[in-house]
């Protein structure tokens, strides 16, 4: 999943805000059993970044991952 946030901030705005998103989807993702990155580039360039690395666990999990990407990367494709 690929989210882009356009806002009206002025850039020293966007500095200031851009943690305060992080941290706001990061304590919504942590919930989840999954892996993500945050990245959060303000019109300063200033970049903003939060991973997650979460374990696949079972090795049927894992196979189910990898179909579900592949599936994913077919249907873009398409």
């Amino acid at each position: 999943m690929d989210i882009h946030f356009i806002s009206t901030l002025n850039p020293e705005d966007e500095d200031r805000f851009a943690p305060i998103v992080i941290g706001a989807v990061k304590a919504i993702l942590d919930f989840l059993p999954i892996s993500y990155t945050l990245r959060i580039v303000t019109s300063n360039a200033r970049v903003f970044q939060h991973a997650k690395a979460e374990s696949m666990g079972e090795p049927s999990q894992a196979a189910e991952a990898s179909l579900a990407a592949s599936t994913l990367r077919r249907f873009r494709a398409s």
